[in-house]
Protein backbone atom coordinates (compact mmCIF):
# COMPACT_ATOMS: atom_id res chain seq x y z
CA UNK A 1 0.00 0.00 0.00
CA UNK A 2 1.19 3.50 -0.64
CA UNK A 3 -0.71 6.09 2.13
CA UNK A 4 -2.91 3.46 2.57
CA UNK A 5 -4.60 2.89 -0.71
CA UNK A 6 -3.94 -0.64 -2.05
CA UNK A 7 -1.49 -0.50 -5.19
CA UNK A 8 -0.17 -3.58 -6.02
CA UNK A 9 0.06 -7.47 -4.42
CA UNK A 10 3.01 -9.46 -2.92
CA UNK A 11 3.52 -12.87 -1.15
CA UNK A 12 5.14 -13.73 2.15
CA UNK A 13 8.12 -15.40 2.19
CA UNK A 14 9.77 -15.37 5.31
CA UNK A 15 8.88 -13.66 8.86
CA UNK A 16 10.15 -10.37 8.02
CA UNK A 17 10.18 -10.69 3.88
CA UNK A 18 7.81 -10.25 1.46
CA UNK A 19 8.37 -10.92 -2.32
CA UNK A 20 6.69 -8.51 -5.34
CA UNK A 21 7.22 -7.26 -8.66
CA UNK A 22 10.34 -4.63 -9.27
CA UNK A 23 7.56 -2.35 -11.29
CA UNK A 24 5.34 -1.87 -8.13
CA UNK A 25 8.22 -1.10 -5.78
CA UNK A 26 10.61 1.13 -8.57
CA UNK A 27 8.66 4.59 -8.07
CA UNK A 28 9.40 4.36 -4.64
CA UNK A 29 12.55 2.67 -3.82
CA UNK A 30 14.82 6.38 -3.69
CA UNK A 31 11.96 7.58 -1.41
CA UNK A 32 11.58 7.43 2.14
CA UNK A 33 9.47 4.30 3.22
CA UNK A 34 7.31 5.75 6.14
CA UNK A 35 4.00 5.84 3.33
CA UNK A 36 4.24 2.41 2.07
CA UNK A 37 2.95 -0.58 3.85
CA UNK A 38 1.66 -4.50 3.76
CA UNK A 39 -2.07 -5.73 5.06
CA UNK A 40 -1.54 -8.96 6.17
CA UNK A 41 -4.43 -11.63 7.74
CA UNK A 42 -7.27 -9.95 6.26
CA UNK A 43 -9.62 -11.10 3.09
CA UNK A 44 -9.66 -7.14 2.88
CA UNK A 45 -7.53 -4.68 1.18
CA UNK A 46 -8.57 -1.75 2.80
CA UNK A 47 -8.79 -3.07 6.61
CA UNK A 48 -8.47 -5.72 9.28
CA UNK A 49 -5.62 -7.93 10.15
CA UNK A 50 -2.25 -6.53 10.58
CA UNK A 51 -0.49 -3.55 8.66
CA UNK A 52 3.19 -3.63 8.26
CA UNK A 53 5.73 -1.13 7.34
CA UNK A 54 8.30 -1.72 4.60
CA UNK A 55 11.77 -0.80 5.60
CA UNK A 56 13.96 -2.18 3.20
CA UNK A 57 13.05 -2.80 -0.67
CA UNK A 58 15.15 -4.30 -3.30
CA UNK A 59 14.60 -5.10 -7.01
CA UNK A 60 16.37 -7.28 -9.52
CA UNK A 61 19.37 -4.87 -10.85
CA UNK A 62 18.72 -6.01 -14.56
CA UNK A 63 15.32 -4.91 -14.69
CA UNK A 64 13.98 -4.01 -17.85
CA UNK A 65 10.93 -1.36 -17.23
CA UNK A 66 10.34 -2.08 -21.35
CA UNK A 67 9.50 -5.87 -21.40
CA UNK A 68 9.16 -5.70 -17.96
CA UNK A 69 12.29 -8.86 -17.53
CA UNK A 70 13.63 -9.85 -14.29
CA UNK A 71 10.33 -7.95 -12.71
CA UNK A 72 11.12 -9.46 -9.24
CA UNK A 73 11.71 -7.50 -5.88
CA UNK A 74 12.26 -8.31 -2.07
CA UNK A 75 11.24 -6.12 0.95
CA UNK A 76 11.16 -6.29 5.03
CA UNK A 77 8.74 -5.29 7.21
CA UNK A 78 8.42 -4.32 10.98
CA UNK A 79 6.36 -5.55 12.54
CA UNK A 80 7.16 -9.38 11.53
CA UNK A 81 4.90 -11.44 10.10
CA UNK A 82 2.49 -12.97 12.16
CA UNK A 83 1.98 -16.69 11.04
CA UNK A 84 -1.58 -18.40 11.82
CA UNK A 85 -4.29 -20.19 10.38
CA UNK A 86 -4.87 -17.22 8.38
CA UNK A 87 -0.85 -15.90 7.48
CA UNK A 88 1.13 -18.45 6.19
CA UNK A 89 4.18 -17.76 3.95
CA UNK A 90 4.60 -19.76 0.38
CA UNK A 91 7.36 -22.13 -0.13
CA UNK A 92 10.18 -21.12 -2.43
CA UNK A 93 11.19 -23.70 -4.87
CA UNK A 94 14.55 -25.32 -5.37
CA UNK A 95 16.55 -25.72 -8.35
CA UNK A 96 17.01 -29.04 -7.76
CA UNK A 97 13.43 -30.63 -7.67
CA UNK A 98 10.96 -30.77 -10.11
CA UNK A 99 7.31 -29.10 -9.66
CA UNK A 100 3.88 -29.56 -11.21
CA UNK A 101 3.31 -26.71 -12.79
CA UNK A 102 0.91 -27.44 -15.23
CA UNK A 103 -1.66 -25.55 -12.93
CA UNK A 104 -1.06 -22.04 -11.12
CA UNK A 105 -3.23 -20.13 -8.45
CA UNK A 106 -2.78 -16.73 -8.51
CA UNK A 107 -4.65 -14.06 -5.85
CA UNK A 108 -4.76 -10.86 -5.77
CA UNK A 109 -7.55 -7.68 -4.92
CA UNK A 110 -7.38 -6.79 -8.96
CA UNK A 111 -9.92 -5.13 -11.09
CA UNK A 112 -12.61 -7.50 -12.32
CA UNK A 113 -12.79 -5.97 -15.86
CA UNK A 114 -10.08 -4.20 -17.22
CA UNK A 115 -12.54 -1.35 -18.98
CA UNK A 116 -13.92 -0.82 -15.51
CA UNK A 117 -11.40 -0.29 -12.79
CA UNK A 118 -12.88 -1.25 -9.52
CA UNK A 119 -10.80 -3.53 -7.39
CA UNK A 120 -12.22 -6.04 -5.51
CA UNK A 121 -13.07 -5.95 -1.86
CA UNK A 122 -12.77 -8.91 -1.31
CA UNK A 123 -9.49 -11.41 -2.39
CA UNK A 124 -10.05 -13.16 -5.33
CA UNK A 125 -8.20 -15.89 -6.55
CA UNK A 126 -8.72 -18.59 -9.63
CA UNK A 127 -6.86 -21.42 -10.89
CA UNK A 128 -5.21 -21.35 -14.60
CA UNK A 129 -3.40 -23.81 -16.98
CA UNK A 130 0.45 -22.84 -18.05
CA UNK A 131 0.23 -21.83 -21.48
CA UNK A 132 3.71 -23.23 -23.26
CA UNK A 133 6.43 -20.71 -24.28
CA UNK A 134 6.65 -21.01 -27.74
CA UNK A 135 2.71 -21.02 -27.77
CA UNK A 136 2.49 -17.56 -25.93
CA UNK A 137 5.44 -16.17 -27.99
CA UNK A 138 3.50 -16.87 -30.75
CA UNK A 139 -0.04 -15.13 -29.24
CA UNK A 140 2.50 -11.90 -28.43
CA UNK A 141 4.00 -11.63 -31.83
CA UNK A 142 4.35 -8.27 -33.19
CA UNK A 143 3.32 -7.16 -29.77
CA UNK A 144 5.64 -8.41 -26.72
CA UNK A 145 8.61 -10.19 -26.34
CA UNK A 146 8.03 -13.29 -23.70
CA UNK A 147 12.06 -13.69 -22.45
CA UNK A 148 13.51 -16.82 -20.92
CA UNK A 149 12.59 -15.26 -16.87
CA UNK A 150 8.92 -15.05 -17.79
CA UNK A 151 6.40 -17.66 -17.86
CA UNK A 152 2.47 -17.62 -19.23
CA UNK A 153 -0.52 -18.65 -17.69
CA UNK A 154 -4.23 -18.64 -18.64
CA UNK A 155 -7.49 -19.46 -20.55
CA UNK A 156 -6.57 -19.60 -24.44
CA UNK A 157 -10.39 -18.66 -25.07
CA UNK A 158 -9.98 -15.87 -22.51
CA UNK A 159 -12.15 -15.03 -19.43
CA UNK A 160 -10.87 -15.97 -16.17
CA UNK A 161 -7.19 -13.92 -15.50
CA UNK A 162 -5.36 -11.86 -13.05
CA UNK A 163 -5.73 -8.10 -13.78
CA UNK A 164 -4.73 -4.67 -13.18
CA UNK A 165 -4.08 -4.42 -9.33
CA UNK A 166 -2.80 -7.66 -9.04
CA UNK A 167 0.55 -7.16 -10.01
CA UNK A 168 3.32 -8.22 -7.51
CA UNK A 169 0.85 -11.44 -6.21
CA UNK A 170 2.11 -14.79 -6.09
CA UNK A 171 1.36 -17.44 -8.30
CA UNK A 172 1.62 -20.78 -6.45
CA UNK A 173 1.50 -24.86 -6.74
CA UNK A 174 -1.34 -26.94 -5.37
CA UNK A 175 0.92 -27.27 -2.44
CA UNK A 176 1.37 -23.69 -2.51
CA UNK A 177 4.92 -23.35 -3.71
CA UNK A 178 5.64 -19.88 -5.49
CA UNK A 179 6.15 -20.33 -8.79
CA UNK A 180 5.47 -16.55 -10.42
CA UNK A 181 4.89 -13.03 -10.01
CA UNK A 182 2.06 -11.17 -11.75
CA UNK A 183 4.09 -9.03 -13.87
CA UNK A 184 2.07 -7.93 -16.92
CA UNK A 185 -0.93 -8.93 -19.66
CA UNK A 186 -2.40 -7.54 -22.50
CA UNK A 187 -6.03 -6.95 -20.99
CA UNK A 188 -7.35 -9.11 -18.75
CA UNK A 189 -9.13 -12.52 -19.85
CA UNK A 190 -9.03 -11.61 -23.11
CA UNK A 191 -8.41 -14.60 -25.82
CA UNK A 192 -4.73 -15.45 -26.85
CA UNK A 193 -3.69 -13.60 -24.65
CA UNK A 194 -2.68 -15.12 -21.23
CA UNK A 195 -1.33 -13.33 -18.15
CA UNK A 196 2.87 -13.15 -18.13
CA UNK A 197 4.49 -13.79 -14.56
CA UNK A 198 8.39 -13.44 -13.39
CA UNK A 199 9.57 -17.16 -13.25
CA UNK A 200 10.45 -17.48 -9.21
CA UNK A 201 12.32 -20.71 -9.77
CA UNK A 202 14.80 -19.44 -12.77
CA UNK A 203 15.48 -16.42 -9.75
CA UNK A 204 15.14 -18.12 -6.66
CA UNK A 205 19.19 -18.04 -6.41
CA UNK A 206 18.84 -14.12 -6.42
CA UNK A 207 15.67 -14.20 -4.00
CA UNK A 208 17.67 -15.82 -1.24
CA UNK A 209 21.03 -13.88 -1.83
CA UNK A 210 19.02 -10.75 -1.24
CA UNK A 211 17.37 -11.98 1.98
CA UNK A 212 17.54 -14.26 5.23
CA UNK A 213 14.93 -16.56 3.97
Amino acid sequence: MVNGDHVCGAGIIGREWGITAAHCVIEFIDSPYNFVSVRSGSNRHDYGGIVHNVTYMSYHEKYDSGNNDYDIAVFKVDPFFRFNNVTQPANLPENSRFYDTDWGLVAGWGDFIDFDPVLSNNLQYVIVPKVCRKLCAEDYRNRYEITDRQVCYGFQDGGKDSCKGDSGGPLVTKNFTMIGITSWGDDCGKPNSPGVYTDVIGLVDWVKNKTTV
